[in-house]
């Protein structure tokens, strides 16, 4: 198994899940449907696994204050979370 293909894995299934008509296109990358201005476009999407972590980033910060970051535990997103992502969206006008 990739370096990487879980965590892949677990975010792909993220995005598939908040945002409604997104679709996976040759397994490489993710596309998701967005009304701009009255006309459809897509947003890709591409997740690749850094050869080597670098610092920065609220991740960074949340590991170094021992918050846990992200795992493949952490794997379901509860209808809440969904929502409160929706309402985000629909504030930003995206």
């Amino acid at each position: 198994m990739a370096k990487g293909s879980i965590a892949k894995d677990t975010i792909t299934k993220c995005i598939l899940k908040v945002f409604d008509g997104s679709f996976v296109v040759d397994g490489k990358e993710i596309r998701i449907p967005f009304m701009e201005n009255g006309e459809l476009v897509q947003i890709k999407v591409a997740l690749t696994c850094a050869k080597v972590n670098v610092e920065g980033g609220d991740a960074a910060n949340a590991i170094a204050e021992g918050t846990p970051a992200f795992t493949d535990t952490n794997k379901e997103i509860t209808p809440e979370e969904v929502q409160a992502v929706r309402d985000l969206i629909a504030q930003l006008n995206l």
